[in-house]
């Protein structure tokens, strides 16, 4: 589990250096094959000036020279291929890498954001929260939340406060098919709401801490809550 502040930081910075060193070592195999290549090359094309210098008779068989020119361009151009495909493969996987990491910052970006939506109410503007709750929401957890939001409206209503949510750390749980499950550290800050100037003064703030377990599916390509439950 990966749990701490802002983790979407943690998503394996290892696994991403791990890859851009096999991509360096590819690349430095390919060049030293190339470079193999062409002094062998050159080396043939010695030997050919050299013969070419001394008389030999017409029947005296050259395709030795050839034959070991055509061997190391050969071998020379399998390890670049080989080379190629290794750094082909490498810069595969860390593009893959890549996603996975954005991927993991967008669903813990959105869950800070979601949670700390989902905490902050406010007496005079008790249909907008429920409006916000209901756009962050699919599945089962839409479908509860749709059903008792009459009941939501008129507690927020009769309480007379305000709460400010606050995201404090978020990290991901787990996965299974498309839903992230992530955990949630946050506070609450109530603060009664009194419309009396010649009333006492207010009581202090009330905090409470929440550890919450969510879970974040992809609708339409947009994250959404499916699931909310305190963990106790």
């Amino acid at each position: 589990m990966v749990f701490g502040r802002r983790s979407r930081q943690t998503a394996r910075p290892d696994r991403v250096e791990d890859l851009r060193e096999q991509v360096q070592r590819a690349r430095a195999a390919a060049d030293s094959a190339t470079a193999a290549a062409r002094a062998a090359a050159e080396d043939a094309e010695k030997e050919r000036g050299a013969d070419d210098a001394i008389e030999l008779p017409k029947t005296q068989p050259t395709g030795r020279r050839s034959a070991r020119y055509r061997v190391a361009v050969a071998a020379a151009a399998v390890t670049c291929l080989g080379a190629g495909a290794l750094a082909g493969q490498t810069t595969l996987d860390h593009q893959a890498t890549q996603r996975s990491i954005a991927a993991d910052t967008r669903v813990l970006a959105f869950t800070e954001e979601a949670v700390a939506r989902l905490l902050s109410t406010d007496t005079d503007n008790a249909a907008s929260y429920v409006d916000r709750v209901l756009a962050d929401s699919t599945g089962d957890w839409r479908t509860e939340f749709e059903q008792r939001k009459t009941a939501t409206i008129d507690t927020m209503r009769q309480a007379g406060n305000r709460t400010a949510g606050r995201t404090l750390a978020a990290g991901i749980e787990g996965r299974e098919n498309e839903t992230t499950t992530v955990l949630v550290s946050a506070t609450a800050q109530t603060t009664p709401v009194t419309a009396d100037p010649a009333a006492p003064a207010a009581p202090e703030p009330q905090i409470q801490q929440y550890q919450i377990r969510v879970g974040v599916t992809m609708v339409d390509d947009q994250p959404k809550l499916s699931s909310v439950g305190f963990v106790q």
